[in-house]
């Protein structure tokens, strides 16, 4: 379903369910770009493949092959396109289809919106989506609810798409008998293969039954988890959406804010540039207190990490507490900045339609 944008002539602005609050907040950010500037057509990045109608001709294809055909053939003469909610992937068939319209209209013609790598394409409007949604969605936690209360385990590490750098990384833990040292979930289509590691035994790795898809583990994007799990926990490893070792300009999804809003220190196995880009903007990062002189981790860093690492955990986060407690005031001072570009002055895109 379009979002009924004004002084636009073709809307493939269509995506995930309309309901969902991030597609809310999708909506508001567009639809205030759209009231500043006019666009022939608007295009959502999400679900390219998607089966949709054309609105010329009435046949049902999908936004790959409809926005090339609205753009060579029925007169648009400059289009927004905006990827929000996910990124990219490196061989995106999105990149092909942004070139042929370069060609059509002029890269200036082409106004790009939100994640896209600026090496295959330009980049006019960096949003940090996760930031601004997080910033409104996710559990209105006080900061003596995440101060850690014992340190049972060294780490925890959430995750829920077996994705290839995911997989590595549990099995070089497993290789290297590291999941005894934390807290480690990975979520399969099979349920006998679901990983639920948990040290201490005490407690379960998610408290929700939000289970989105088929992996047999809850989408938890609005909070840390269980507390008693968070707050026996020191170091969070955050195995990011893609682990993209070519990209410009890297991906941010909820799962890097957590460690920041929930006090942490952290390690990322991300995009490259994760760590740079929080750090330019303010964020403190730890890779050299563990002993990792890079920004851009593999899984053989965070392996070593894990293996090495043998400072006393309470002393470590005493430490690091100052930083930690900057870390969770500069976030939500960051997602202020960039609800300040998306024009975003209000919560009300929260709130049930």
């Amino acid at each position: 379903m379009h979002m009924h944008l004004k002084h636009v002539k073709y809307d493939l602005s269509h995506g995930f369910p309309q309901e969902w609050p991030t597609s809310r907040l999708e909506r508001e950010i567009v639809k205030n770009i759209c009231n500043k500037e006019s666009f022939d057509l608007v295009v959502n990045a999400t679900w390219g493949f998607l089966e949709c109608e054309h609105p010329e001709t009435g046949v049902i294809s999908n936004k790959f092959e409809i926005t090339k055909d609205l753009v060579k053939n029925y007169g648009v003469s400059n289009m927004l396109f905006y990827n929000f909610v996910d990124p990219m992937y490196e061989m995106s068939t999105w990149y092909d289809v942004l070139q042929e319209c370069k060609e059509q209209i002029g890269e200036e013609s082409i106004k790009v919106v939100g994640f896209i790598d600026s090496a295959k394409f330009k980049q006019d409007m960096p949003i940090q989506f996760w930031a601004i949604y997080n910033s409104v969605a996710f559990t209105d936690y006080s900061q003596q609810d995440l101060l850690p209360k014992k340190f049972d385990n060294l780490f925890i590490c959430y995750n829920r798409k077996p994705t290839f750098h995911r997989k590595w990384l549990h099995e070089q833990f497993v290789k290297h008998d590291l999941l005894t040292k934390g807290i480690f979930t990975l979520g399969n289509e099979d349920p006998a293969k679901v990983v639920l590691v948990n040290k201490d035994q005490t407690t379960l790795p998610f408290e929700n039954n939000n289970i989105h898809g088929n992996l047999n583990i809850p989408n938890d994007t609005l909070s840390v988890g269980p507390l008693d799990a968070w707050n026996s926990s020191f170091l969070v490893i955050v195995t990011e959406t893609d682990h993209n070792r070519n990209t410009v300009v890297p991906f941010l999804s909820e799962k890097i804010w957590k460690p920041l809003i929930g006090m942490r220190p952290f390690v990322v196995l991300g995009d490259n540039g994760t760590t740079k880009l929080l750090r330019d903007n303010g964020f403190h990062t730890f890779n050299q207190f563990f002993g990792v002189n890079k920004d851009d981790l593999t899984v053989n860093d965070i392996v070593h990490i894990v293996k090495t690492f043998a400072k006393d955990l309470e002393q470590s986060f005493n430490t690091l507490k100052d930083k930690l407690i900057q870390n969770r005031k500069r976030f939500f001072e960051f997602a202020d900045e960039q609800k300040t570009i998306c024009s975003i002055d209000s919560n009300n895109w929260y709130i049930d339609e």
